[in-house]
């Protein structure tokens, strides 16, 4: 992103069913207590405790069956829904553990809850199976890059693709222990523009969803922290993570358009953001109250929001099934340009 230009990157937010097996609720239920789950969650040392839950259930049942899992926990559990991101981080790497490398890891994941499967797969390629506290904070940057470089298939489907880059934004601020500036300095040895976008996304995405709050770097009364502090070539990805800091900081949607109004040329990813977050609703059966807090925008940004919904659904199923009745409880010209926004985002991430 340049001055505030979206570069188009899956906004990965709350992924939907998995695409696994069938599964007997009551008997993965039995092997997988939510109770158990919730406890680790918040804890210090959570992710060795959510590790040891899902290394045990691993030893019978697959990796589908525990997604789906957690998938219909969160659709019951409000609580949960807000922090299974991590949740299934941890079955991504007891999955890769398993598994040995990231492709099968990746065949075994899917985009339950935020794609954290495939993040945590390619966080454990990055780990090794060594003492992980110790281990994390004396690993070069110079390792990291050279075993960044390998990590991702750049010939695998484009969403595949994506999670893999994404998941390096995730894995690098475990190894520099939360370092924001300097996890984003390694995203900057990838490639290509986009690879790097994709990179600084799962960076600021860890730092705004970390599962221990005392780990992130926000303010408690700045909303645009720490937007506004890093270089401008990391903003744009920083604002397309940010309204959910504002919005945990007690802003309204009115509040938000206005916040994001002040991000001056970054107003746009801003307000993508806004869309992003309120796509949740949408799931709830909520479009045409969600349509309304779109509308309050004006001109572009009301379109930011319109897209920032609508890539957030598509990102739920990797199909249409709930963004095209968003689209529909819109009025007028919007419509058509909802329609056109998904069919280009499904054929841009999804089809190729």
């Amino acid at each position: 992103m340049k001055n505030g230009s979206v570069i188009s990157i899956p906004l990965l937010i709350f992924g939907l069913c998995s695409l696994g097996v069938p599964v007997l609720a009551g008997e993965v239920a039995e092997s997988l207590p939510l109770a158990d789950i919730k406890e680790c969650l918040g804890q210090p040392g959570d992710d060795e405790c959510l590790d040891r839950i899902f290394r045990e259930a691993l030893k019978t049942k697959s990796t589908a069956e525990l997604l789906k899992r957690i998938q219909q926990y969160q659709d019951s559990d409000p609580a949960l829904r807000l922090s299974c991101h991590p949740v299934v981080h941890a079955i991504g790497r007891e999955t890769f553990r398993l598994k040995g490398n990231v492709h099968d890891s990746f065949a075994a994941c899917d985009q339950t809850c935020h794609s954290g499967c495939y993040h945590g797969a390619v966080e454990r390629f990055l780990r090794g199976d060594g003492p992980q506290p110790a281990h994390a904070g004396h690993v070069s940057q110079g390792e990291l890059t050279r075993k960044a470089a390998t990590a991702c298939d750049a010939k695998a489907p484009l969403r595949i693709y994506f999670q893999c880059l994404h998941g390096l934004g995730h894995a690098f601020m475990y190894f520099t222990r939360y370092q924001l500036d300097r996890s984003l300095t390694i995203c900057d040895d990838l490639p290509d523009d986009w690879s790097r976008e994709s990179c600084y996304g799962g960076v600021f995405m860890e730092n705004v969803f970390s599962s221990t709050p005392s780990r992130r770097k926000i303010s408690p009364s700045d909303y645009h922290y720490p937007c506004s502090r890093v270089d401008a070539k990391y903003r744009g990805a920083c604002y397309l993570m940010q309204t959910w800091r504002m919005e945990e900081m007690g802003l309204s949607t009115e509040r938000l358009f206005d916040e994001c109004a002040k991000a001056g040329s970054f107003e746009i990813p801003c307000v993508q953001s806004i869309g992003r977050d309120l796509s949740n609703a949408v799931r709830s059966g909520a479009s045409r109250k969600v349509a309304e807090k779109c509308e309050r925008g004006q001109g572009e940004s009301r379109l930011a929001c319109i897209r920032g919904v609508v890539y957030a659904l598509i990102d739920h199923t990797w199909d249409s099934s709930y963004a095209l009745p968003f689209c529909a409880a819109l009025r007028g010209e919007d419509i058509a340009y909802c329609n056109k926004a998904s069919g280009d985002y499904l054929a841009m991430f999804v089809e190729k």
